[in-house]
């Protein structure tokens, strides 16, 4: 089968390599759809966690195609999505309901390959069947709204209040969406490109805010005293320290974007006390695939207007070696036909 291997760091290329056998509790999965993630190009790059030679892609939708002999729930032909996360369940963290946090943590597409293949295989654990109405480009975003889900459930956000969302990405674009779908007050999202925010507006998100030379008046003139929460979701430290700037005393600070291992911010241990402030990180999901699933499926946010390209295989290391499209791009999906 075909798939997509990053051999090395700055290395990817498409190559045929072995189909994937199921375990006896494992299904395997015709890829349809696999969205490409910044975890995917920090691989790529070198800087995150990872072992090579590696098949990336961890936001997986497709059918189920061959099932091992000790799996319940799940036949061929079943629509499918999974969670890339694989627990231990037998250590401090997973035994304290914190699996995210597992000691033995791997993942599909980081330490096991991953979706960008024509086929993959999971243990059953960890696949979702999805709805007949779902679209598999709708179901390869679960992953990545469960993950905003799991840090909006550590945030708390409370009714009336006003949230700030620096970086109108895919990711900061689908935070905007389900905070304004919930009980805050307004939403305000900032961005260097302004066709991300025209994006932004068209899904009715509060208030859009160019990152330019006046952004700190323009942030200081909409909320005087702060904001009650402010959400860093570009993974660049310059910006996740600007987030102490602009929140309000007694506010929340939520570092949710990937920074670099080695980046560092510097914040006052003094105005973090004086001014009675919570900062939160929020690391990959915790179970929260289900509700991810029915926020997309109820329509509470729109993910296929954020999708600005659709490519194939052999495109891929087109992608990942392009500037433009780790920069300019929203959503790049992977889509995988099997001739």
């Amino acid at each position: 089968m075909k798939a997509a291997v990053i051999e090395k760091p700055g290395k990817i290329s498409i190559k045929e390599i072995p189909y994937p056998k199921p375990g006896s509790d494992e299904v395997v999965i015709q890829v349809k759809n696999c969205g490409i993630c910044g975890t995917d190009f920090h691989i790529y790059n070198g800087d995150y966690l990872g072992s090579y030679p590696i098949v990336p892609g961890h936001e997986i939708s497709g059918i189920v195609v061959e099932v091992g002999p000790d799996v319940p729930g799940l036949k061929i032909g079943n629509r499918v999505t999974a969670d890339p996360n694989i627990y231990c369940g037998a250590c401090y963290f997973c035994r304290t309901n914190r699996p995210n946090h597992c000691q033995n943590w791997q993942a599909l597409g980081v330490t096991r390959n991953g979706g960008f293949a024509e086929y993959i295989a999971v243990t059953y654990k960890n696949v979702y069947k999805i709805p007949d109405n779902m679209s598999f480009l709708d179901a390869a975003f679960i992953e990545p709204v469960s993950c905003i889900v799991y840090g909006l459930r550590r945030l708390k956000i409370i009714s009336g209040d006003n949230v700030l969302i620096f970086g109108a990405g895919p990711i900061g674009m689908q935070m905007a969406q389900l905070v304004q779908h919930g009980n805050a007050a307004s939403v305000t999202i900032t961005d260097l490109n302004q066709a991300r925010l025209k994006l932004a507006k068209k899904l009715g998100i509060s208030k859009t805010v160019l990152s330019d030379d006046k952004l700190s008046q323009t942030l200081k003139r909409i909320a005087p005293l702060g904001f009650d929460v402010v959400i860093d979701a570009t993974g660049v430290a310059k910006v996740a320290e600007m987030a102490v700037n602009f929140v309000k005393n007694t506010g929340k600070i939520m570092f949710f974007g990937v920074c670099p291992p080695e980046d560092k911010v510097m914040i006052s241990p003094f105005e973090i006390y004086k001014r009675d402030l919570e900062i939160y990180g929020s690391y990959a999901l915790c179970y929260t695939f289900y509700p991810a699933l029915d926020l997309i499926n109820n329509g509470a946010l729109d993910v296929k207007s954020i999708v600005s390209n659709r490519v194939s295989l052999k495109d891929l290391p087109m992608v990942f070696k392009s500037k433009k499209f780790k920069n300019d791009s929203m959503k790049i999906m992977l889509e995988i036909r099997i001739y």
